[in-house]
């Protein structure tokens, strides 16, 4: 059997890739209420990957360059590239509804559901983002960007070696801002953002870049920015808990109350997600032998870092009003 062809040839965002199926399609409303969930699934690009996988090569060194005497041989010098590869780990989910409930509430308790699983799957997608994790027991999932951040001042800073953390320096935000190869986002956790609003309108903090945008983002989405980067924060309030919660404990230890916060470089070259294939999904109608009505959602997907300074972590941040 010949290997599943992706159908994706250049970097497009979840939101870019609804807008190309059929306004009809199943797939594409349920992409599109994935998109308005997660505002780091809006930001993350996509590319393809092929039998799984996606290799790319890295710098290891740059070659020397120089002046040269007169009479004298030019300089020779290569560099030198790491080859390294990404996987695509598959996910399928089923939502299956009880006929006797449909006859009783209608279609729309059947459409319900499915809106509920959107929810779910895009907080998911935020969540392994940040924290998945593919050395656990058991896990099948890529690796998220806390893994990937494990060296001190070359992916990681913190803010404070104070038990318990401290408030967010700017000081602070800015070296990791520094980090980052072509840094396009920030990520924050939810909880700190009425402190960027404070900090918006502090006369002291004046000329450091906090501020809303004038308009929405095509999602309807307000953008706060710092360093004219939007800042994400995953998803709105719900039962699920935060996506960066103030529940780590900070490098000097004491109580877990602190929280990290990314900047990230989400870009072809960069850090993005793959696929082998595109999410979709398919009524299956009534299941034989069986009461329930079936939908299943596929998608073949992960996380690569072509880049390695793409993406840097800031840890032991407390929520608290924001300091130079």
């Amino acid at each position: 059997m010949n290997p599943i062809t992706p159908t994706i040839s250049a970097p497009i965002t979840m939101a870019e890739y609804a807008q190309t199926m059929p306004q009809d399609s199943a797939t594409r409303v349920f992409v599109e209420n994935m998109v308005r969930v997660s505002d780091v699934m809006a930001a993350t690009p996509i590319l393809p990957a092929v039998q799984g996988k996606r290799a790319f090569t890295d710098i290891s060194s740059v070659p020397t360059v120089g002046f040269r005497n007169f009479n004298s041989q030019g300089n020779e010098s290569t560099g030198s590239f790491n080859l390294r590869e990404e996987d695509t780990f598959p996910i399928d989910e089923y939502i299956k509804v009880d006929r006797a409930l449909v006859a009783r509430l209608g279609p729309d308790h059947r459409n319900k559901q499915r809106e509920l699983k959107t929810i779910a799957l895009g907080q998911y997608f935020s969540q392994v983002m940040i924290k998945g994790d593919n050395s656990a027991t058991g896990a099948k999932q890529p690796n998220g960007l806390q893994v990937r951040c494990q060296s001190l001042n070359t992916n990681l800073l913190h803010n404070s070696v104070a038990a318990g953390g401290a408030p967010l320096s700017l000081a602070s935000l800015d070296q990791l801002y520094w980090l980052v190869n072509k840094p396009t986002h920030w990520v924050f956790p939810r909880g700190l953002m009425p402190f960027l609003d404070i900090a918006a309108r502090n006369s002291n903090l004046t000329g450091q870049s906090i501020a809303y945008d004038n308009d929405t983002d095509n999602l309807g989405r307000r953008i706060m920015r710092y360093k004219g980067l939007p800042i994400l924060f995953g998803y709105e309030p719900d039962d699920t808990p935060d996506l960066l919660p103030f529940t780590e404990v900070g490098v000097g230890g004491g109580l877990a109350q602190t929280a990290s916060i990314y900047c990230v470089s989400l870009r072809d070259g960069g850090l993005y997600v793959i696929e082998q294939t595109p999410l979709d999904v398919v009524d299956e109608g009534a299941v034989v032998g069986s009461p329930f009505l079936s939908d299943h959602i596929s998608w073949d997907w992960g996380i690569a870092r072509e880049h390695p300074r793409s993406v840097a972590r800031l840890t032991s941040v407390t929520a608290a009003t924001i300091v130079q």
